[in-house]
């Protein structure tokens, strides 16, 4: 099962300042199921700054792993209660963050559904914004 669908991705991101910073955007991608997981899997824009690159989203119980190839390369997990820390790479060089996530929730099916991630960010051991993202995914 590989299917075309729309993707509506939500992010706000909140540091020190009283206002976060929020992001959306609509995309064309494929979503299928692979040995248990969900994959939803799009081509990154110039409008997030990634043009070049292909985004991976794999979420198995409990669990969720974004994975970045092409012109940007990393791979973040997300697991409730737990940090993870990975090596960010940019076009600018690699970062080492950490995620730190607060929940997961992945309401899924065959037909498309939604995903929730809340987490922290660290950079190099320092606390950097507290972020939820949201991704809708429905049939094209």
């Amino acid at each position: 099962m590989k299917k075309d669908v729309i993707i509506s991705i939500s992010g706000t991101q909140q540091y020190s300042d009283p206002e976060p910073d929020k992001v959306e955007l609509v995309t064309a991608g494929r979503f299928y199921l692979r040995d248990g997981h969900y994959y939803i899997s799009y081509h990154e824009s110039e409008l997030t700054g990634m043009e070049g690159t292909r985004t991976t989203v794999k979420v198995g119980p409990g669990c969720v792993r974004i994975t970045r190839t092409g012109r940007n390369h990393s791979q973040l997990d997300f697991v409730p209660g737990q940090r993870h820390n990975a090596l960010y790479q940019t076009e600018y060089g690699p970062l080492n963050i950490a995620t730190i996530t607060e929940r997961v929730h992945a309401a899924l099916s065959d037909e498309g559904g939604h995903l929730e991630i809340r987490y922290a960010v660290e950079i190099d051991n320092v606390y950097a914004a507290t972020n939820h993202l949201r991704i809708d995914v429905r049939p094209s």
